[in-house]
């Protein structure tokens, strides 16, 4: 069987100290858990940037460049930078990092989040009794087209972020008409309230509706990407997991690090039979380069 590629998400848009204080935040820290969690197995890397005294969410091409820096001095993992961006970010914001980081070889991501519609997203917190994120992202079709040909331009590879079936045939138009290139690389993303919830049924629903030739990786809000880990990983799929999409290891237990949860995914693999995936074999399984 194919290896699986797993992927970290080292520190997301969201995430608070308060909700786990592992959460890296500096470009050093970032950095130092990237790394860390390459050397456990894991073979891409997805980045957002954080100002550095704050933890403020911000989409800024200083701060992707000074994290790419630092992490191809430690190691050769993928990057995959976001595009979704942060809370307000306008649509400049969000795709402009691409061909300012692109313009240079030492900085250009190999891939970036590529959000393939709307998204009506919230998370409620049964002890607060309020929604702790109450987000829309809107993406318009003539923004779809202008992410998708902005980075099929730079020869960044796009990782489609589903939240809803539909969006898989929006990916399939911007294919047909020449925005989007094959091979196709879906991130199923699932558990955000609001949007397909995280369970096996959706997953395997997700999985059989997308082409034959396609990439596909699967994460999921909290603790239920341990549950569908297995299921990807049994069903030829990729995982992501991290601080982003999860504060905790396991129910009500907080995660020491992101390598943590990317060590408990290669036990699950190996002991499935299904082996990790370097950043150069990674590489290959999605057509990069």
């Amino acid at each position: 069987m194919e290896k699986i590629i797993i992927t970290v998400a080292v520190n997301g848009g969201l995430t608070t100290r308060d909700q786990n204080p592992n959460l890296p935040i500096t470009p050093e820290e970032i950095a130092k858990s990237t790394f860390e969690s390459y050397k456990a197995g894991a073979s891409v890397v997805h980045l957002h940037t954080r100002d550095p005294l704050t933890g403020k969410p911000v989409q800024e091409f200083g701060l992707y460049k000074e994290y790419i820096r630092l992490i191809r001095e430690k190691c050769n993992i993928v990057i995959n930078v976001s595009t979704g961006g942060a809370p307000g970010a306008t649509f400049e914001d969000r795709i402009g990092v691409i061909p300012l980081l692109s313009a240079d070889k030492n900085t250009k991501p190999e891939m970036a989040s590529f959000n393939a519609g709307p998204v009506i997203g919230g998370i409620y917190s049964q002890k607060k009794r309020a929604f702790v994120v109450d987000a829309e992202m809107p993406n318009p079709w003539s923004q779809l087209l202008n992410f998708a040909t902005t980075m099929t331009t730079h020869g960044v590879k796009p990782e489609i972020e589903i939240y809803e079936a539909g969006m898989i045939n929006n990916a399939e138009f911007l294919h047909d008409i020449g925005a989007l290139k094959v091979p196709l690389h879906f991130q199923f993303v699932l558990g955000l309230l609001g949007t397909l919830q995280a369970t096996v049924e959706n997953l395997i629903f997700l999985k059989n509706s997308i082409r034959q030739g396609a990439t596909w990786s699967v994460c999921a809000l909290s603790t239920a990407i341990f549950s569908l880990a297995p299921v990807a990983i049994s069903c030829r799929g990729n995982v992501r997991v991290g601080l982003e999409d999860s504060v905790h290891i396991s129910q009500g237990v907080l995660a020491e690090s992101n390598t943590q949860m990317v060590q408990k995914v290669v036990r699950m693999s190996k002991e499935m039979g299904r082996e990790i995936a370097t950043p150069d074999e990674a590489r290959k399984i999605l057509s990069i380069g």
